[in-house]
């Protein structure tokens, strides 16, 4: 090869390697993390979350709930919201036979599905929570504080200040549920309720 026919070849053989040399690699693949958002409250000591999608409204609890004739004492009143009256249901009451304390931090939960519209009190609200998905235990042992929220616990979230972590809910699985819609007194049982007023 003559000289005229080298130096070119030399000089494209330099620019390949000094190409080589400052390139960026390819971007990497990463992998996408699936997130889940929901509301975070509070049922008595119990820190829970149900999805965003499952939970129309977040709403201070009304002042005064009156009781409704004929109902369980667990159906706490009526409310008018939006122009839709809709029953005030205290969970804890409902499933436990415990009376959620109407405070300044009690709030209501409006359900967000076809054929069943109410209102559920919870003790608190903190909000909106973004776990990982892959954080969620889906069968964990429930501990005797919770054995009242198993059948309606879809697993725990790890993570956040509480050691036992975040109980996933199904809220409308409970607005579903047998124990829920039966809402009415029946013959014989006493309705022994006043009207609840809540404590600044």
């Amino acid at each position: 090869m003559s000289l005229a026919q080298e130096a070119p070849f030399q000089w494209l053989v330099e620019l390949e390697q000094a190409a080589r040399t400052h390139a960026k690699g390819l971007p990497r693949k990463e992998e996408v993390q699936q997130t889940w958002r929901g509301i975070a409250f509070r049922l008595g000591n119990v820190p829970a979350v149900s999805a965003l999608t499952d939970i129309r409204e977040v709403l201070p609890s009304p002042k005064i709930l009156a009781k409704v004739p004929g109902a369980k004492s667990w159906v706490s009143g009526i409310a008018n919201i939006r122009g839709q009256l809709l029953p005030i249901i205290d969970l804890k009451a409902c499933l436990i036979g415990e009376n959620t304390s109407l405070e300044k931090k009690t709030r209501l939960l409006i359900l967000n599905q076809s054929g069943v519209s109410a209102g559920i009190l919870v003790d608190e609200v903190m909000g909106i929570k973004n776990f990982p998905q892959e954080c969620l235990e889906a069968n964990p042992p429930y501990v005797d504080q919770v054995q009242w929220l198993a059948p309606f616990a879809r697993g725990i979230f790890e993570g956040g200040e509480e050691e036992r972590g975040w109980m996933l809910l199904d809220i409308l699985g409970i607005g579903k549920s047998g124990k829920f819609l039966d809402a009415a007194l029946r013959e014989g049982e006493r309705d022994e309720r006043g009207v609840k007023e809540i404590r600044e």
